[in-house]
């Protein structure tokens, strides 16, 4: 059993942004929670200051990934629209439509993981 690389490619970088962002949400919300609402053994390693510190962090990598897959999106479109037209087939073409909307995906991931993300820097995690 063979598998088309450049398939996987196309949809790894098509989904690389919401996969990022949903990964971030969920690792933030689930710190806050802990931190904020959890009494029990061992959630007390989650007592504030360390949801503030986490969501952060996370957002700081997050914009990072976000902004290196939309770059990745991006320059995979611009390398298949440059493609010579006398080798463009119909899979190349196929692959065009989804290296532009990883792009835009991963944009949209970006701005969603800001939204998420940067009110940890004026309120507190557990305000």
């Amino acid at each position: 059993m063979s598998v088309d690389t450049r398939a996987v490619t196309a949809v790894v970088v098509f989904l690389a942004g919401p996969v990022i962002s949903s990964v971030h949400f969920m690792l933030v919300y689930l710190v806050a929670e802990a931190g904020c609402t959890g009494d029990g053994p061992g959630l007390n390693a989650f007592d504030p200051p360390v949801p503030t510190v986490v969501t952060l962090v996370a957002t700081a990598v997050a914009v990072i990934a976000c902004a290196a897959t939309a770059w990745w999106g991006f320059a995979r479109w611009r390398a298949l629209h440059r493609a010579r037209p006398e080798a463009r087939t119909e899979e190349l073409v196929d692959r065009q439509p989804l290296a532009f909307g990883g792009f835009l995906l991963s944009l949209l991931g970006l701005t969603t993981v800001l939204f998420v993300g940067l009110p940890a820097l004026v309120l507190g995690a557990c305000a």
